[in-house]
């Protein structure tokens, strides 16, 4: 499973699309509104409680493998999450890890690659945060991606639970 998550992971990595956009093929620029907090400061209120962050990190051009896990992983929160999704207790955001702007959540989060982060904010307290690379290999197992998907953010949801 290692070795299949990690192929993944490099091909995705070596993808010419995924590392050569110029500055004149970036996204405009994005919000950094939502971006997490340093460990135990305090948030811009979203919700009381737990509320899980998404981010899907992505380059400006990207592969084919890049695009499925975005979209998978954006239907998966949509399908199984709705009403947190609405609620606020779950947000999904995708994110250029390129873009300038966007750089010092991406060192927060320590990302160097492409790839889906969870980050649990406590009644406005960023908690901590998780990359989710084991999704690389699962992308040809919709279900095994789906169940750790929701399993992963059921467990940052629920404030006693093992993560």
């Amino acid at each position: 499973m290692a070795i299949r998550c990690f192929l993944m992971m490099a091909t995705c990595w070596s993808c010419l699309g995924c590392r050569t956009a110029g500055p004149s093929q970036r996204e405009g620029p994005v919000s950094s509104a939502d971006d997490p907090p340093a460990s135990g400061v305090r948030a811009r209120p979203v919700s009381n409680g737990t509320v899980v962050l998404a981010y899907y990190f992505h380059r400006t051009q990207r592969c084919p493998s890049c695009l499925l896990l975005e979209t998978t992983a954006s239907r998966t929160i949509e399908e199984h999450f709705a009403r947190q999704l609405r609620a606020g207790q779950v947000t999904w955001t995708s994110v250029d890890m390129e873009d300038p702007q966007r750089e010092a959540l991406r060192r927060q989060l320590e990302v160097y690659i492409n790839g889906l982060v969870l980050v649990r904010v406590e009644n406005g307290v960023y908690e901590d945060a998780k990359r989710l690379d084991e999704l690389w290999g699962l992308l040809g197992r919709p279900d095994a991606f789906s169940k750790y998907l929701v399993d992963e953010i059921n467990a940052r949801l629920s404030p006693g639970r093992g993560r």
